[in-house]
């Protein structure tokens, strides 16, 4: 299979980008996920857009809850990968990935954006989050397995039943 998004004139994948200013809300993660569905769903399929909206709303609940002012939320979707950071006026603070127990009910977010991320990190002394997620095409996979012996990959031995 052969992943290609829009083209430029010289066959060479072009990036689609989509960039937000959420208010400082409930809301803004809501926000986000709709604007990300609309602008990468069919580039990124359903287990693509549900692994960047994941990391996107932890990124803007963070911000919410422990940053200040304006959030903005800058996305890039190429052939070789998926690249956003989520910023805001806060005055930083120190990566921490901590370990939560099962009953506590906050505290997960860099957790799971680091379980998700190929790389992520912070821009030192800022509120400024930047992730990289895999390639486009790692995100398409088959729902449905493809059946019959034209889909069976070659030499792939046949197995042998006993009678």
């Amino acid at each position: 299979m052969e992943c290609v998004g829009p083209l430029l004139p010289h066959r060479t994948s072009m990036a689609d980008e989509l960039a937000l200013n959420l208010p400082r809300s409930h809301t803004a993660g809501s926000l986000a996920r709709c604007a990300i569905n609309e602008r990468f769903a069919e580039a990124l399929g359903p287990d693509g857009i549900a692994q960047l909206s994941l990391v996107v709303t932890e990124l803007v609940t963070n911000a919410v809850v422990h940053g200040c002012g304006a959030i903005a939320v800058r996305i890039r979707v190429g052939g070789d990968g998926v690249y956003g950071e989520v910023v805001d006026d806060g005055g930083g603070f120190e990566r921490e990935v901590r370990e939560r127990g099962p009953d506590e009910l906050n505290g997960r977010g860099l957790m799971i954006v680091d379980a998700l991320s190929r790389r992520w990190g912070i821009h030192e002394g800022t509120t400024h989050v930047w992730f990289e997620l895999a390639g486009t095409c790692d995100f398409l996979r088959l729902t449905e397995p493809q059946l019959g012996e034209d889909e069976r990959p070659e030499g792939l031995p046949y197995a042998l039943v006993p009678l």
